[in-house]
This record gives C-alpha cells, sequence and structure tokens, in this order.
C-alpha cells in the first residue's frame, strides 16, 4: 500500500505536540478508509513529538511521513505550504496537530468528494471537545445547528458564492476543508505567512472553486486549548505582539488579496464588488481590537498600532495608525448605538 497513490494526503504542520500528536495519529490509524498518507511537517519542535512520530511509523506501513523544516516559521502556513508540496494524495485534508477526525471522517468527506465531483469540500459542522484520552471522547459536542441537514452545492453565480462566504457559511479552519489536490497546485493556492492565514486561504478557495459542496456530518473533533497560539493572542491586554499578531493579515495580507482580486474575471469591472469584500475583512479585524481591548483609549491605540508595525508602515506609519484608531473608534460608537455589534457595515448595494 505504500507505493499506491493515496486518495487522500492528511497534511499536519507539528510544533511541540508531544502531549497531543499521540491521539491525531491514533484516530488516523481507525479510519474506515485506509488508502491515504500522512504528512507531518515538523516546524523545529523542541519537545518529544517527533520521536513518538516515528514511533507510530510501523504502524502506517509506509504511509506516516515526517518531513522537517529547517528553520522555526512561528505558525502553521508554510509547513502547511510545504505539506502540500511534497503530497501525492487526489485530496487533501490539513488537520491542527491537537486534534482527531472521527472514524468514518476520510471516508466520509471522501465518498462525498466524490459523488458530487467538488473541488472544495466543506463541513459545516464539527466536534468540539477538551481534554485528554477518555475525557477528550466524553467532551464531544457538535459545533453548528443540530437540524441542518442538507447538503448544499454552490455553483454557478460569483456573486451569490461571495456573498455565502461573507455570511461564513463556507466558514474559515482549513480543517472544513476537503480539497481537490490539483485544483490547489494548478492554481497555486498557498496559505500566507500570517496570523489567521485560514481566511484569506479560503476566500482564494471560494473565488476559484466552480463547485462547492457544503455538507452536514460532522467528520472532525477540535480541541480547545487556553494554551493555543489564537487563545494566547487573544488575551485582554493591549500589547505590541498581540496586536501585531492580529493585524498582520490587515497591513499584509490586504494588498495580497487586491492584487489576488485583479486577476479574477468577475472582479476586474465590479469595483463594488471589490470595495465590499475588502471592507469586510477590514472591518472583521479592526472589531477584533474592539473587542479584545473595549476599555483601551484612542491614543493608546495609536502608539500600540505604530510601534507593532514600524517597517510595513514605513513613511506612512502616522497617517496609517491614524487612520486604524479614528476607523476603531468608529466601531466602538456604532457598536454603542446599535447596542449590539452585528459584524456588518452598510456595505454598498451590489447589482444581482
Amino acid at each position: 500500500m505504500a507505493n499506491e497513490i493515496p486518495l487522500v494526503s492528511v497534511i499536519v504542520p507539528m510544533y511541540n505536540s508531544s502531549k497531543y500528536i499521540g491521539e491525531l495519529l491514533n484516530s488516523l490509524l481507525g479510519q474506515k478508509l485506509k488508502n491515504f498518507e500522512v504528512i507531518i511537517v515538523d516546524d523545529c519542535s523542541t519537545d518529544y513529538s517527533c520521536a513518538i512520530v516515528e514511533s507510530y511509523m510501523p504502524q502506517f506501513d509506509g504511509r506516516l511521513h515526517l518531513v522537517k523544516m529547517k528553520n522555526n516559521t512561528g505558525g502553521p502556513s508554510l509547513p502547511r505550504n510545504k505539506g502540500l508540496e511534497v503530497s501525492r494524495g487526489k485530496y487533501v485534508f490539513f488537520m491542527d496537530n491537537d486534534d482527531a477526525l472521527t472514524v468514518g471522517g476520510l471516508e466520509g468527506m471522501y465518498n462525498y468528494a466524490e459523488h458530487f465531483q467538488s473541488e472544495v469540500l466543506c463541513c459545516k459542522k464539527h466536534f468540539r471537545s477538551h481534554g485528554f484520552a477518555q475525557d477528550f471522547l466524553k467532551n464531544m459536542k457538535i459545533e453548528g445547528n443540530l437540524d441542518d441537514k442538507k447538503v448544499e452545492v454552490v455553483v454557478g453565480n460569483f456573486r451569490q458564492k461571495l456573498e455565502a462566504w461573507r455570511m461564513g457559511f463556507f466558514g474559515l479552519y482549513p480543517w472544513t476543508k476537503f480539497i481537490l489536490r490539483n485544483f490547489l497546485i494548478e492554481n497555486d493556492i498557498k496559505f500566507l505567512p500570517v496570523i489567521q492565514e485560514d481566511s484569506i486561504w479560503t476566500f482564494e478557495l471560494v473565488c476559484l472553486a466552480k463547485k462547492c459542496a457544503l455538507i452536514p456530518t460532522p467528520c472532525y473533533v477540535h480541541r480547545i486549548r487556553e494554551d493555543s497560539l489564537t487563545k494566547v493572542a487573544f488575551q485582554r491586554k493591549l500589547d505590541v505582539d498581540g496586536v501585531k499578531r492580529k493585524m498582520d493579515r490587515i497591513v499584509n495580507g490586504l494588498k495580497h488579496i487586491d492584487n489576488f482580486m485583479s486577476g479574477i474575471e468577475d472582479l476586474k469591472n465590479a469595483p463594488d464588488l471589490r470595495y465590499n469584500i475588502l471592507a469586510h475583512i477590514l472591518f472583521q479585524n479592526l472589531n477584533w481590537v474592539n473587542l479584545t481591548y473595549p476599555d483601551a483609549p484612542p491614543h493608546l491605540i495609536y502608539e500600540t498600532f505604530k510601534a507593532a508595525f514600524p517597517a510595513e508602515l514605513g513613511e506612512y506609519d502616522v497617517l496609517i495608525s491614524a487612520l486604524v484608531t479614528t476607523a476603531i473608534t468608529f466601531i466602538k460608537n456604532y457598536a454603542i448605538v446599535n447596542k449590539q455589534l452585528t459584524g456588518q457595515l452598510p456595505y454598498v448595494k451590489t447589482k444581482s
């Protein structure tokens, strides 16, 4: 089986996951679908993660591969890209190194993708849990609408597809997506080395896929951890590192999205759509600062933002920092006036 072309390549970026990587590998060993490969990409772990992965190799009969990055990259983006580069499967599925799959997870997603011939398959539900071993299984709860039992196939109208993206129907996380590998390769879709890179990556998937299938079957188990990269970034202390981690997606990601849209035929002559997309992404990220640091005065936000991006903002550091602070202040007041923040701005009206 080791030399057989796998149906699925499971790609896992790993960093200091000795507490969890064994449970992830055990969940893969228990899969009903057997023709798959696992690519663990280690980001220079300093614990026993690699030794644990190596100890599992005999059980996978040549289907488990350990790839090591030369230098620590500080996030999952570049390890995921490396995993895709060496993968061989017809489909690709990305996992986080502390999560797990249901027994029929890979088989279910593969069968759906084959049936609908979709380039991108999205799971509308997943399990979340916490703890270890038996507690991890006992604490599993479904995240998503329990009454939603529909399979939806999204094709055709570009504006409708983008509206579905804006409303969050496609989700954000890579582990909710089961993707045709050639689709990623041919369109050169990669993860940017920014925090929460998944939203930019998902946007590119939605724009370029001709057919997306949304399924109601929960296949993935996401572990909730207080010490995760995302959790640490959401601490309420207003600090330079915290702001830089989150706002990096705006400073270094928004230009990427604008350039990407310039190459999409449906967006070249649709300034209203392009504006709405950029406004939506910008608003979401600026809103994060407001929600995370609700009591921070404007002058402190200004100084923190300016200090977080000295090189990126260049000669416009004062102007951009002032504009960002003004926007966050507007969002704060908008939330107060409307009693609750809806997550939307008054977009320009688009043609149907």
